[in-house]
Protein backbone atom coordinates (compact mmCIF):
# COMPACT_ATOMS: atom_id res chain seq x y z
CA UNK A 1 0.00 0.00 0.00
CA UNK A 2 3.16 2.63 0.80
CA UNK A 3 5.00 1.81 -2.09
CA UNK A 4 1.47 2.38 -4.51
CA UNK A 5 0.89 5.91 -2.36
CA UNK A 6 4.77 6.46 -3.18
CA UNK A 7 4.04 5.71 -6.84
CA UNK A 8 0.98 7.39 -7.28
CA UNK A 9 2.26 10.68 -5.44
CA UNK A 10 5.34 10.55 -8.08
CA UNK A 11 3.44 10.46 -10.97
CA UNK A 12 0.82 13.50 -9.66
CA UNK A 13 4.38 15.53 -9.14
CA UNK A 14 5.76 14.82 -12.72
CA UNK A 15 2.49 15.50 -14.55
CA UNK A 16 2.07 18.63 -12.25
CA UNK A 17 5.49 19.84 -12.62
CA UNK A 18 6.30 18.58 -16.49
CA UNK A 19 4.30 20.97 -17.56
CA UNK A 20 5.87 24.18 -15.58
CA UNK A 21 9.05 22.97 -17.11
CA UNK A 22 10.05 21.75 -13.92
CA UNK A 23 10.82 18.22 -14.79
CA UNK A 24 14.25 18.19 -13.48
CA UNK A 25 13.25 19.17 -9.89
CA UNK A 26 10.94 16.45 -9.81
CA UNK A 27 13.51 14.20 -10.40
CA UNK A 28 15.66 15.32 -7.62
CA UNK A 29 12.41 14.94 -5.70
CA UNK A 30 11.74 11.14 -6.81
CA UNK A 31 15.34 10.14 -6.27
CA UNK A 32 14.56 11.93 -2.88
CA UNK A 33 12.02 9.85 -1.72
CA UNK A 34 12.02 7.01 -3.61
CA UNK A 35 15.61 5.41 -4.19
CA UNK A 36 19.61 5.57 -4.87
CA UNK A 37 20.98 8.88 -4.39
CA UNK A 38 24.10 10.34 -5.27
CA UNK A 39 25.06 13.99 -4.53
CA UNK A 40 27.89 16.60 -4.13
CA UNK A 41 28.40 18.56 -1.36
CA UNK A 42 31.68 21.08 -0.79
CA UNK A 43 32.23 18.75 2.52
CA UNK A 44 30.60 16.60 5.20
CA UNK A 45 30.91 17.22 8.55
CA UNK A 46 28.38 15.22 10.36
CA UNK A 47 25.93 17.03 7.51
CA UNK A 48 26.21 18.01 4.58
CA UNK A 49 27.71 21.62 3.71
CA UNK A 50 27.36 23.55 0.29
CA UNK A 51 25.09 21.13 -1.52
CA UNK A 52 24.84 21.48 -4.96
CA UNK A 53 25.31 20.07 -8.60
CA UNK A 54 28.26 23.48 -9.40
CA UNK A 55 31.19 23.81 -7.65
CA UNK A 56 34.64 25.55 -8.40
CA UNK A 57 37.75 23.45 -9.21
CA UNK A 58 39.12 21.33 -6.71
CA UNK A 59 38.02 18.87 -4.68
CA UNK A 60 34.48 18.11 -2.98
CA UNK A 61 32.61 15.35 -1.46
CA UNK A 62 30.31 12.72 -2.68
CA UNK A 63 27.79 11.40 -1.02
CA UNK A 64 25.81 8.81 -1.25
CA UNK A 65 22.74 7.33 -0.19
CA UNK A 66 21.15 3.69 -0.13
CA UNK A 67 17.67 2.78 0.14
CA UNK A 68 19.56 -0.71 1.75
CA UNK A 69 23.36 -1.34 2.69
CA UNK A 70 25.96 -1.19 -0.03
CA UNK A 71 27.15 -5.12 0.75
CA UNK A 72 30.34 -4.52 -0.51
CA UNK A 73 34.17 -3.37 0.93
CA UNK A 74 35.61 -1.96 -2.36
CA UNK A 75 33.99 0.37 -4.63
CA UNK A 76 35.15 3.24 -7.48
CA UNK A 77 34.18 6.71 -7.86
CA UNK A 78 34.03 6.82 -11.72
CA UNK A 79 34.61 10.24 -12.91
CA UNK A 80 33.36 11.00 -17.11
CA UNK A 81 33.76 14.07 -19.16
CA UNK A 82 30.40 14.28 -20.29
CA UNK A 83 31.47 16.35 -23.73
CA UNK A 84 33.81 13.77 -24.97
CA UNK A 85 32.27 10.37 -23.04
CA UNK A 86 35.82 9.46 -21.96
CA UNK A 87 36.96 8.41 -18.16
CA UNK A 88 39.27 11.41 -16.55
CA UNK A 89 40.05 9.08 -13.83
CA UNK A 90 38.70 6.01 -11.30
CA UNK A 91 39.29 6.72 -7.36
CA UNK A 92 39.17 3.42 -5.50
CA UNK A 93 37.80 3.93 -1.79
CA UNK A 94 37.36 1.41 1.42
CA UNK A 95 33.82 0.93 2.56
CA UNK A 96 31.61 -1.12 5.04
CA UNK A 97 29.32 -3.66 3.98
CA UNK A 98 26.58 -3.09 6.28
CA UNK A 99 26.91 0.65 4.95
CA UNK A 100 23.92 2.67 3.94
CA UNK A 101 25.18 6.62 4.01
CA UNK A 102 28.63 7.17 2.48
CA UNK A 103 30.50 10.22 2.13
CA UNK A 104 33.79 9.64 -0.57
CA UNK A 105 35.64 12.57 0.54
CA UNK A 106 38.52 15.24 -1.39
CA UNK A 107 37.51 13.52 -4.57
CA UNK A 108 39.42 16.09 -6.91
CA UNK A 109 38.38 17.97 -10.04
CA UNK A 110 41.24 19.86 -11.78
CA UNK A 111 39.41 20.83 -15.27
CA UNK A 112 35.94 22.56 -15.69
CA UNK A 113 33.49 20.99 -17.33
CA UNK A 114 30.54 18.67 -17.11
CA UNK A 115 31.38 15.21 -15.51
CA UNK A 116 28.95 11.90 -14.69
CA UNK A 117 29.97 10.72 -11.58
CA UNK A 118 29.12 6.94 -10.70
CA UNK A 119 29.61 5.02 -7.76
CA UNK A 120 30.70 1.29 -9.13
CA UNK A 121 31.52 -2.11 -7.26
CA UNK A 122 34.71 -3.65 -8.02
CA UNK A 123 32.16 -6.14 -11.15
CA UNK A 124 31.39 -2.43 -12.72
CA UNK A 125 27.91 -2.83 -11.32
CA UNK A 126 26.81 0.65 -11.39
CA UNK A 127 25.52 1.64 -7.39
CA UNK A 128 24.61 5.36 -8.44
CA UNK A 129 25.59 8.01 -10.77
CA UNK A 130 24.58 11.77 -11.16
CA UNK A 131 26.25 15.17 -13.03
CA UNK A 132 28.17 17.59 -11.80
CA UNK A 133 29.52 20.69 -13.34
CA UNK A 134 32.87 22.15 -12.28
CA UNK A 135 33.20 26.22 -13.13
Amino acid sequence: MKITKAALLIIALITVFSGCGRLKQVQQLTEKISGDRLYFCERYVATEIGEGTQFQSGKITVMLKLTKSIGVSEVDINITDLSSGNAVETVPFTVQPGWDYIHFDDVEFSNKGKFKVSCLKKDGTVIASNEVEII
